[in-house]
């Protein structure tokens, strides 16, 4: 398969280029303004686009050279203060998705147009539910951030090319792995369990999540990309619920710490979980990864 991966610096971007890779598959990674810093093979090009912008006379020109089967478009500002809190940031809106038409319109220019799998987020589905809640794709959409509606509003924009662009919507939810890094919870818990003195200090440890790792998440895309029918939305996520006190649990196991923990802000607070029934019906992805595994090789990959 010859596929497209935009945003290609990024966490899951990484892993799914690795993925493809390992599949035999022949990538051309786009990123907004530097390199591509996973190591070129000869399998791998790169290439420079910023979204924000249509594409160029000469990157068009390279994508039509590289001739795609497949576009995975993961580039997306998803950092929630840069997103806008009741409203899509002016970035976002430019990003997320004035960004997502972009690569749309260039998909479109190509003379065989290439699937389109654009990487959405269980963020369209609100942020704050009354208790433990799996939501399947029929659900009725309500984002109640930024990023959230950014995401929703890209959605619209490229169902509204209708059947002319052969389009795959992965609604993506939580996710964690190696190579993760920032401000989410687990690279900082993590950082904080190696190099603060107990008590330690963590914003809550009742909030109920779907997390997945970033590594199935990358074989969720592949697969969406090949036996998945166009037009259709997917969740991928793991469909169960894990209590964010538990994962610290495990990462204190795994790093050898006891220490003690207050919360900023206690109480129960539950995320969707995604009811997984249709991707598990339609293809024959299955999660490989638990999440003990996935903290331990991120914790092992951290110290490597």
């Amino acid at each position: 398969m010859r596929a497209v991966v935009t945003g290609a610096n990024g966490f899951v971007a990484g892993h799914l280029i690795d993925h493809l890779l390992d599949e035999g598959d022949t990538v051309l990674a786009l990123t907004r303004t530097n390199g591509c810093q996973i190591p070129l093979s000869e399998n791998l090009t790169t290439g420079v686009w910023d979204i924000t912008r249509p594409a160029s006379t000469g990157m068009m020109q390279q994508i039509r050279e590289f001739n795609p089967e497949v576009v995975f478009h993961l580039a997306a500002i998803s950092v929630r203060s840069r997103c806008g809190n009741t409203e899509p940031s002016e970035e976002a809106m430019l990003v997320n998705v004035q960004g997502s038409r972009h690569v749309a319109d260039c998909c479109l220019q190509m003379s065989l147009i290439p699937k389109l799998v654009f990487t959405s987020s269980v963020y369209v589905y609100g942020s704050c539910y009354d208790q433990i809640t799996q939501v399947s794709e029929g659900n009725k959409t309500s984002p109640d951030n930024g990023y959230g509606i950014s995401k929703l509003l890209a959605e619209q924009i490229l169902m509204e090319y209708g059947s002319v662009l052969p389009l795959i919507i992965a609604r993506s939810f939580q996710h964690t792995g190696p190579r993760q890094k920032g401000s989410l919870l687990i690279p900082e818990w993590v950082h904080k369990l190696q190099t603060e003195p107990s008590p330690l200090e963590v914003y809550n440890l009742q909030t109920w999540i779907d997390y997945s790792d970033a590594r199935d998440v990358a074989k969720a895309y592949r697969i969406l990309a090949t036996q998945a029918s166009t037009g259709e939305v997917f969740n991928v996520g793991s469909g169960n619920a894990i209590r964010s006190g538990e994962i610290l649990d495990t990462l204190q196991v795994i790093l050898g710490t006891s220490k003690q923990v207050s919360e900023s802000k206690p109480g129960k607070n539950f995320l969707p979980i995604a009811d997984i029934k249709k991707i598990q019906s339609q293809t024959d992805w299955r999660a490989e990864y638990t999440m003990k595994q996935t903290l331990q090789d991120f914790v092992n990959e951290l110290n490597s």
